[in-house]
């Protein structure tokens, strides 16, 4: 008899605390903490509402945002094509014919989208006319 004494209420006890949500567990969703941090709510608010640590509630906006980023980084536009600098040669010094130096010609490799003649050093045979190339301006 004395051995139902102590087992009965001992069984009540573990049947009423199992039964009563530990602090453990989350009393919200990971949709409803970041329904509430869209809502502008801290999160140091959140956790006290939802009776969750503040590092916890802190890991699930954060994985939002990372997945924010990854979305917005897939949807990005193909990286604009790098385009020649001021000063860089379009092409090697050639003896080309006669051509002004300084004179401007579109060119679309360049960042400025203009090209200038300019001489080179050497001396090119029948005529006696300086080579030269174009370089970005």
């Amino acid at each position: 008899m004395t051995l139902y004494r102590a087992v009965i209420p001992a069984i009540m006890l573990i049947t009423l605390f199992s039964a009563l949500p530990s602090p453990a567990h989350a009393a919200c969703s990971d949709k409803k903490i970041l329904a509430m941090s869209d809502e502008g709510k801290s999160v140091k608010a959140i956790a006290k509402a939802c009776n969750m640590p503040t590092a916890k509630v802190r890991a699930v906006v954060d994985s939002d945002d990372g997945n924010e980023d990854a979305t917005a980084s897939a949807a990005a536009p193909a990286p604009l094509i790098k385009k020649l600098p001021s000063g860089a040669g379009l092409a090697s010094c050639d003896c080309q014919g006669t051509v002004p130096y300084g004179d401007k010609a579109p060119e679309l490799r360049c960042q400025s989208g203009v090209s200038i003649a300019t001489p080179c050093a050497g001396y090119c045979p029948p005529r006696g006319v300086a080579p030269w190339r174009r370089v970005c301006s």
